[in-house]
């Protein structure tokens, strides 16, 4: 069974990181797979939404997002995260006002980002189920499911505070 620094070292996810204050130290992990890292890249780039529904840019939401999860602030469980559907292994849903970031806990305050859309988009298109299927296949092919996958469906199994 692979590791997460297998994973890494095979290039099948990605280290995230955002800049800390100095006082902040990284409490939580975030990877992506280098589909997602792509995404970002364009979203970082300046990409915007069809509808814009935030109060700042995508790309602030997503610094803000990810700030919160690294430094370990609490998440507000539904607003800013949650489990797509309540089954073994679940998919996950990282949220801002106009981003959805799919993935799964490899371990409890272990995220890994596998798919990122439009808020709008998701919801017009009704693509949760597609993502949760492509996310369930991906983690198969890594031969991973059962191992890095924390099974639990409540926020505080798959992050702590």
């Amino acid at each position: 069974m692979p590791t997460i620094a297998d994973l890494v070292d095979r290039g099948s996810i990605i280290k995230i990181d955002v800049e800390l204050a100095p006082r902040d130290q990284p409490l939580r992990l975030l990877y992506g797979t280098p589909q997602f890292i792509g995404w970002l890249r364009e979203l970082l780039d300046g990409a915007r939404p069809p509808q814009f529904l935030g109060n700042t840019s995508p790309a602030e939401q997503i610094d803000d997002l990810f700030h919160s999860f690294l430094s370990g602030e609490p998440l507000v469980f539904t607003r800013q995260f949650r489990v797509v559907r309540a089954e073994d292994n679940a998919v996950w849903e990282l949220k801002t006002p106009d981003i959805r970031i799919f993935g799964w806990f490899m371990a409890k305050d272990c995220f890994v980002a596998v798919f990122g859309n439009w808020a709008d988009t998701i919801k017009d298109h009704d693509l949760y189920r597609g993502y949760r299927i492509a996310i369930r296949r991906l983690r198969r092919e890594l031969g991973i499911d059962a191992t890095l996958c924390v099974k639990g469906i409540m926020p505080d199994d798959v992050l702590s505070v």
